[in-house]
């Protein structure tokens, strides 16, 4: 008898467990959907998590800052999401409407130092709401004078504008139209509200322009739609107790340095006199 045959002939033997291997075909599917529910939720999850993380980063908004407020905008409302950066439908706007609906040609003339290169745009998150930039976000010195800014043009101009809680946003104060200005087009659909921005997050904007300078905007590479814009998606979630987010609502990129909040504020005083019909915008 070999050494080996010594030793584990003391050993206490091990029962022997029977490998039955799953051979009719019901029992093979369950092992392969099994193992492709494991797979699937080891690979999918980390991707929900970092989609989460990403809308949670965008800061307060207009739906709920959570994860009840994650998934109906991923369920309900990310399926709704229009193109943003498509043109053509300002220039069917302008010549479907008339007078000062329309808008002409426009208030916003930028020069081509103001244009930002198309390959620069900052990266938009991939929901529809809250509409917030992910990159070249400012520093926050430019934040602090860029609010500034923006109220000194809201008291400058109280004559057509007046301070009020965002509607859209509700956790930012927003410029509507005053109230002995006469409401209609854009401004009759957003319920006077005629400009914010996102000051509890990346300082982007949604302002109203005209059809014009809208399509001047998004080929200057300053801004883009919202995803329901000219859209009936607002109308239909709500069951009709809210407008529809008008075709002239636009995201304004943040801008970096004090030269881009001068073009920034360029843009926003050409919302005002198209959604004003006035000329005498300070």
């Amino acid at each position: 008898m070999s050494y080996i045959d010594q030793i584990t002939k003391h050993l206490p033997s091990l029962p022997k467990v029977p490998i039955r291997l799953p051979h009719s075909m019901q029992e093979r599917l369950a092992v392969v959907l099994g193992t492709t529910a494991v797979v699937g939720t080891s690979l999918v999850f980390p991707v929900l998590y970092r989609d989460y993380e990403t809308y949670i980063s965008y800061g307060p908004g207009g739906p709920p800052g959570n994860v009840f407020g994650w998934v109906i905008v991923r369920t309900l409302f990310q399926p709704l999401m229009s193109e943003m950066l498509d043109t053509a439908v300002y220039t069917q706007r302008v010549d479907a409407l008339e007078g000062h609906n329309a808008g002409g040609e426009g208030y916003l003339n930028l020069t081509p130092e103001q244009v930002r290169p198309i390959a620069d745009r900052p990266i938009v998150g991939p929901h529809v709401a809250p509409q917030r930039q992910l990159t070249q976000l400012p520093e926050e010195e430019i934040q602090d004078k860029l609010e500034t800014a923006f109220r000194a043009f809201g008291f400058r101009n109280h004559h057509l504008v007046k301070w009020s809680r965002s509607s859209q946003e509700a956790h930012a104060d927003a410029l509507f139209l005053a109230d002995h200005i006469p409401a209609f087009g854009t401004a009759k659909q957003t319920d006077g509200e005629l400009a914010h921005i996102h000051t509890g997050g990346d300082h982007s904007a949604h302002f109203c322009l005209s059809p014009a300078d809208c399509k001047k905007v998004i080929e200057a590479g300053w801004g883009q739609r919202h995803g329901f814009s000219g859209t009936s998606a607002i109308s239909w979630l709500s069951l009709g107790t809210k407008p529809d987010i008008p075709v002239e609502f636009l995201l304004i990129y943040a801008p970096r340095n004090e030269a881009e909040i001068d073009t920034f504020m360029q843009i926003l005083a050409a919302g005002i006199k198209f959604t004003t019909g006035r000329e005498d915008v300070r």
